[in-house]
């Protein structure tokens, strides 16, 4: 076995004696298993080559844009047309050939562009990969990342940001989970997960672990049981060797998923229209009746009406007829408008920041006024974009996943992280809780600030020179007449910045003086950068500890609060007059069952399983630079910081800890720890030091523990001057007295301790100072955003991973709802009940708890031991008399260590009274409770016997609204709780769970099915999420688009940054390379704090769909009205309207240059005031009647006018022939046995008939392209001039049309009548001039009704999306 061991640390090592890889090896290792990876992807894929070609032809796929059907049609008429062109003798045929080339190159470049867009999709993310290789390989070049380049060592964990400690050169750092190779050796902590599969390298014993797998070694806690303090070894970090990339896991799946994102809206609506309707539909209707009508004419009317010749009849007439309906120029322009979507989608991203208004930042902000500004893009911009995306260049993901057509239709934009990305990375103070007496008799001694050498106080008091003489009397109180209030400051916390804060309270330093031990402590223990090792080591070991116990979570509490210390008065110097001697670190277990049944509260809720904080205390020992004395400072959850404490500081001087007292600081620690992180204070002069082997070894605590610290309370509490910590300078006889056990001869000068009972010993007696809550506070740009998503009536979801209490107080602070109907658990019961969970340790929703933060690797602060004197014999005369053996023997009720409680195990002498009956007394009683700037929460003092015994149920109904939760903690509605149950719920019951806007208890597992349950019921989703999270690849792929964001990263002390960028020589730095890897396939990868607006993109993208879609709607109907006038000629028997060529010259240049122009309306913000509607296809009978009455009505018009003025020219024209033919005419053929009835012979006159019906549809789909520049408002209330594209367009159109009509009525031969275009009928010129005018009006009135129409269905959208009523409604 030692030679395996050896064997795979030699591996390890490379050859310059380091351990671990190096950057270079492992850059290309990474480049490497990535390249190997994507080519057997492909070699594997080539079987599926033709699915792509499926996506082109297949008529039922939605990405066709030139199904099989009507390329088939189109390619036969070009035959056909050739064909006829060539043996048909006929000046009328004479362009034919040339014409069906024409249109064969047409569907020729239609099918490439379809082609290779489709293949693009194929093959956009493998050519992702491919740059990415490029990438890699360019940085391993470049790259000479230095240890702070990576992110901090000490950074909090954060369940956004998946980092790894690896060793890199030699060097342990903390890597991003992305560049993570084979070979690569990491250090493993207690209770982490694996990020794949490795195997130990210095220890057999050690389990392999495989990925996901939590590494959790034995405790000592889980082999004994025991009653008094016992002293356990801290766990050790384990070093691995990953025997796999873990990368590669996320790359398959982003390409094996590549393809599998829902269809998109518009596509959707593009396929049911053109290819289904259109192309499929009206075709065979179309060519039906056209060759019945013509089988009637040849066959039967031939006789009484002129008829062509059978080719023209069966062959031409359908091919020209059914032109129209075919794809010509649409389906490259469909694809080119998306393109330049795309390209305006870049041009937003990279549009400069407006310059932000200065503000307070403390004030509030008015989110009910819209800012609903356009972004101002450039068309040099777009153009640029344009051509760079047209070329395949383009930054954003446009064919595998279309954010075009997503954000333009989205009606979900989900957020699947928080840290960093909705919220500040860093926890930030939100209330102070201290407890103050209110005696007046009570002589003020002033706490004064640090004031040395280098730290000065900001706040100093203006009584410290009368204060500093102050006499034993001062320290003398009737407690009896004194009250114990609990005072609550609220702070403030500056939205543009991550850590400033404010007190809301402008008197708050009036509480000066209990505040300044607070803001010290802080300094000294809290941002104490010399303490972090051994914090993250603790972290670490009390992580595994919770491994064994589901029912409490590992709270990483301690978080920076230099600004509170700031605030409150303390400069960054006031750590150096106190030197680190040794730390000390304390932890226990809890019994929730008991806790459950005496937190009443705590059953009121309804959660299937409440989890509380793992109890524990972090002290530090510090030394006086000046005097050398010691002092304690201890932080952790309250329960036992609590039971260690038997006095607090009020301010003034020490008061003794009664029951009442304890109450208050219980109910409001129990509250907020539910929702927010609640970190507690205490404080106690030493006489001896610590050994420094006791920093070394952790004290656990059995899980009942309250009996233990009695043998060592001090029976006398003295009324202690704190002025001596805060000022070295003032040397009061006072002073030399730093315990009140010394003052009883208890200890005199001794050795350091250096046993168990020792340290527990020096860890009683404590002097509570005070707690703070903190919270994630929302990021104000994301509040805004979701205020302008509500108005745009697209569902801002949140996916989050806590509980569902944490998650509605942060949901609150977000703008969301947090009332009833408003969230659902995805936890499912099953998971609730069974404790071994498949999810990571850092993904499963873990009750109440923000997860551990990553260990650090700092060097100890070496610190040398010393004895402070002291000489009892002084401070024996100031005892206080007041106080007694019994008032100062509180007992430890705190939660969650309110455990087996039995009173027989600690008995006294004086306890003989009726318990039972005090407690029904007691239970009647009610807490007074003021909620303002400073909660008051009032309590009367009960006496010493009626304190020892209260249970906690008791303890906790009194106060039951002083909690600073200001809703319902539970939902009453009904709704369904766990993924499996959602399904059944949409189908049995109502449609609830699409109507809110939280999840809570998230996994990536149920988050991906949830987002599936969404599609399926028509919802665009839209994701944003953490591009440093290793599990959100699944999500991401599942998304209709997904937007990766690089979140802020959390920092240990704001007085450290996270890392250090790189230079432009070192190249990418880590972070940077690892969002490139994680955001793969995702549309866009940006910054959190990258000037990047989603909701002006959203707009932007919202806008030019809208546009689309009202150029696809007028393209297609301008199409058809074409088609339907050739169909109506027909079936009159009238000759031919248009020609081959015509038809052409409308298709392929007057459609679509009036269609385009519709796109280039300028911005128009009001579009983000309506719903965009669901992604599904429903058409009924009432949506048909719409539509073919909104429609048919403007062209059937024109459709009409446009027969009538062809068949008056056409009449005028035989009447004026047979004058000179003598000749009889039926209708309006002139020789009705000669070819077309005569027409043949005077085809000049024929042209000019239909140079007049082209000009007069011209003419129409000028004045019907009016109504269509602004769809949602009337002529009156909004001009179309503002559309200068369309405007330049119209004007191009017409003269065109002039162009066109001039030059083909010159080239051809005048007949032998000379009738030309100046004999047309007045009648027929009135109308030319005066049916534009008929149809704008007429297409202006349909438009006020189709306006009214959407007003309706906008309302009924509006009510769908603000109504979340369900059967279980409570009203």
């Amino acid at each position: 076995m030692k030679l395996v061991e050896m064997a795979k640390a030699e591996h390890c090592m490379n050859e310059k004696g380091r351990l671990g890889l190096t950057t270079k090896e492992a850059l290309n290792r990474l480049r490497s298993d990535i390249k190997s990876t994507i080519d057997e992807y492909q070699q594997t894929h080539l079987k599926r080559n033709y699915t792509w070609l499926k996506n082109v032809f297949h008529h039922n796929s939605q990405y066709t844009t030139v199904c099989w059907i009507s390329s088939v049609v189109l390619v036969w008429n070009c035959l056909v047309l050739f064909f006829v062109g060539i043996t048909v003798k006929d000046q009328r045929y004479s362009c034919l050939p040339f014409e069906s080339l024409f249109v064969l190159f047409l569907l020729c470049v239609n099918i490439y562009v379809s082609l290779r867009e489709n293949k693009l999709r194929h093959t956009e993310i493998p050519q992702r990969v491919c740059n990415l290789i490029e990438v890699l390989e360019e940085a391993e070049m470049k790259c000479s990342w230095l240890p702070e380049n990576y992110p901090h060592l000490c950074s909090p964990y954060s369940p956004c940001i998946t980092l790894q400690w690896t060793y890199r050169d030699g060097k342990l750092v903390n890597l991003p989970w992305a560049l993570l190779v084979r070979g690569d050796i990491i250090d493993i902590r207690p209770g982490q997960q694996a990020p794949g599969n490795c195997i130990p390298i210095d220890d057999d014993d050690a389990p392999v672990l495989q990925a996901h797998d939590v590494y959790g070694p034995t405790t000592d806690a889980s082999r004994d049981v025991f009653s008094v303090p016992t002293a356990r070894t801290p766990l050790q970090n384990k070093k691995y060797q990953l025997e796999e990339t873990p990368y590669l896991n996320n790359l398959l799946i982003a390409l094996e998923m590549a393809l599998s994102r829902p269809v998109t809206l518009h596509n959707n609506e593009r396929h049911r229209l053109i290819i289904k309707d259109l192309e499929q539909h009206c075709l065979f209707v179309v060519l039906v009746c056209v060759i019945l009508a013509n089988i009637l004419h040849y066959f039967y009317l031939s006789s009484w009406l002129g008829t062509g010749h059978w080719t023209e009849m069966f062959l031409v007439l359908p091919a020209i007829t059914s032109l129209s309906l075919l794809p010509l120029v649409f389906p490259t322009a469909w694809i080119l408008l998306d393109l330049l979507g795309i390209a305006r989608i870049h041009a937003v991203l990279h549009a400069p920041k407006e310059a932000q208004m200065e503000m307070d930042p403390f004030e509030e902000t008015d989110l009910e006024e819209p800012k609903h500004a356009a972004p101002d893009i450039r068309w040099q911009d777009v153009r640029h974009y344009f051509l760079q995306v047209i070329k395949g260049h383009g930054e954003i993901l446009s064919h595998s996943t279309n954010l075009l057509h997503v954000l333009g239709s989205v009606t979900a934009l989900c957020c699947v992280d928080k840290k960093g990305i909705l919220s500040w990375p860093n926890p930030t103070a939100e209330k102070v809780f201290f407890l103050r007496n209110t005696s007046d008799s009570s002589c003020s001694s002033s706490a004064s600030s640090v004031i040395g050498a280098n730290a000065e106080s900001k706040a100093e008091d203006e009584g410290d020179n009368e204060e500093t003489n102050s006499k034993s009397t001062c320290f003398q109180h009737d407690y009896t007449a004194s009250q114990t209030v609990a005072e609550v400051l609220d702070l403030t916390h500056d939205h543009c910045s991550p850590f400033r804060l404010q007190f809301d309270d402008q008197a708050w330093k009036k509480h000066l003086k209990s505040l300044k031990p607070l803001g010290l402590a802080i300094l000294l223990n809290t941002c104490n950068m010399s303490t972090q090792e051994h914090y993250t080591q603790f972290c670490s070991h009390i992580t595994c500890e919770a491994l064994h116990n589901e029912d409490v979570v590992p709270v990483t509490n301690r978080r920076c609060l230099c600004e509170l210390a700031k605030q409150i008065g303390f400069m960054d110097q006031a750590q150096d007059i106190f030197k680190l001697e040794e730390q000390l670190s304390t932890f226990r277990h809890v019994q929730p069952e008991m806790v459950r049944r005496d937190i009443k509260f705590a059953r009121s809720l309804s959660i299937a399983k409440l989890k509380f904080p793992f109890p524990h205390m972090v002290a530090v020992v510090v030394r006086e630079q000046s005097h050398g004395g010691l002092q304690l400072m201890a932080q952790g959850t309250a329960d036992i910081i609590l039971d260690s404490c038997v006095e607090f500081w009020d301010g003034h001087d020490l008061c003794p800890l009664s029951q009442s007292d304890r109450k208050k600081v219980q109910d409001f620690y129990q509250r907020t720890s539910l929702t927010a992180y609640c970190t507690a204070f205490a404080y106690r002069p030493l006489t001896k030091g610590v050994n420094s082997q006791m920093s070394e070894v952790y004290l656990e605590l059995p899980a009942d523990s309250k009996h233990l610290y009695l043998p060592h309370r001090s029976p006398t509490p003295l009324a202690w001057d704190f002025r001596n910590v805060l000022d070295p300078r003032n040397k009061t006889f006072l002073g030399q007295f730093h315990s009140t056990d010394s003052l009883l001869g208890n200890t005199t000068c001794e050795d350091d301790v250096n046993d168990v009972e020792g340290c527990f010993e020096l860890q009683c007696n404590q002097v509570f100072i005070g707690m703070v809550t903190m919270q994630y506070q929302a990021q104000i740009d994301m509040v805004r955003l979701i205020e302008q998503l509500e108005r745009a009536c697209i569902r801002f979801v949140h996916f989050s991973k806590e509980n569902e209490l944490r998650s509605r107080v942060f949901s609150e602070k977000m703008g969301l709802e947090s009332g009833w109907n408003c969230h659902i658990s995805l936890l499912s019961d099953r998971s609730r009940s069974d404790s071994g969970h498949s999810e990571s340790w850092f993904n499963t929703p873990m009750g109440l708890g923000q997860h551990l933060s990553s260990p650090s690797s700092l060097p100890k602060c070496s610190t040398h031991q010393h004895q402070q004197d002291g000489c009892a014999e002084e401070g024996v005369s100031l005892l206080n008399p007041r106080s007694t053996f019994v008032n100062s023997r509180a007992l430890s009720l705190s939660a969650p260590s309110a455990i087996n409680l039995e009173m027989a195990q600690v008995k006294f002498e004086d306890e003989t009274h009726n318990w039972a009956e005090d407690r029904c007394a007691l239970s009647q009683r009610n807490d007074h409770v003021t909620s303002q700037d400073s909660v008051l929460v009032h309590s009367v003092d009960l006496t010493p016997q009626q304190e020892a015994w209260r249970s906690l149920s008791c303890l906790t109904d009194s106060t039951e609204q002083s909690a600073p939760v200001n809703f319902d903690l539970r939902n009453r509605a009904k709704l369904p709780r766990g993924i499996e149950k959602i399904r059944p719920h949409l189908e049995q019951i109502d449609n609830v769970p699409l109507l809110v806007s939280l999840f809570t208890d998230c996994t990536p597992s149920v988050t991906q099915e949830m987002l599936k349950i969404m599609q399926d019921y028509g919802e665009v989703v839209c994701v944003m999420g953490s591009s440093a999270n290793a599990e959100n690849m699944p999500i991401f792929m599942q998304a209709d688009a997904s937007l990766a964001v690089e979140p802020l990263y959390p920092q240990v002390c704001q007085k450290v940054p996270v890392y250090k960028q790189t230079t432009t020589q070192q190249g990418p730095s880590p972070v940077e390379l690892s969002r490139a890897l994680n955001s793969i396939a995702c549309s866009i990868s940006f910054r959190r704090e990258d000037p990047i607006s989603i909701f002006h993109l959203i707009m932007e993208c919202r806008h030019h769909m809208q546009c689309v879609r009202n150029c696809m709607q007028f393209w297609m109907c301008c199409a058809g009205a074409v088609s339907g006038i050739q169909v109506l000629n027909i079936s009159l028997m009238l000759p031919p309207i248009f020609s081959f060529g015509q038809v052409l010259w409308l298709v392929c240049v007057i459609i679509p240059i009036l269609s385009l122009s519709l796109v280039g309306k300028p911005t128009d913000p009001q579009v983000m005031q309506k719903a965009t509607g669901k992604n599904q296809n429903i058409v009924n009978t009432e949506v048909i009647t719409f539509l073919m009455w909104c429609y048919g009505v403007k062209f059937m018009i024109s459709i009409c006018l446009t027969l009538l003025c062809y068949g008056l020219v056409l009449s005028n024209f035989c009447t004026k022939i047979i004058l000179v033919t003598n000749t009889t005419r039926s209708m309006v053929y002139p020789m009705p046995d000669a070819m077309w009835g005569g027409w043949q012979d005077f085809q000049y006159c024929w042209i000019v008939a239909q140079h007049v019906a082209i000009t007069m549809v011209v003419l129409h789909f000028v004045a019907l392209s009016i109504s269509f520049v602004h769809r949602d408002q009337s002529i009156w209330t909004r001009s179309p001039h503002d559309n200068k594209v369309w405007l330049f367009a119209v004007l191009s159109v017409l003269c065109l049309q002039c162009i066109y009509s001039t030059i083909v009525l010159t080239v051809t031969e005048a007949d032998r009548i000379e009738l030309g275009i100046e004999h047309t009928p007045w009648l027929v010129l009135l109308l030319i001039l005066v049916s534009p005018l008929i149809i704008f009006f007429i297409s202006e009135l349909v438009k006020k009704e189709e306006i009214k129409v959407n007003v309706r269905y906008q309302k009924r959208a509006r009510l769908e999306f603000d109504t979340k009523l369900g059967m279980n409604s409570p009203f």
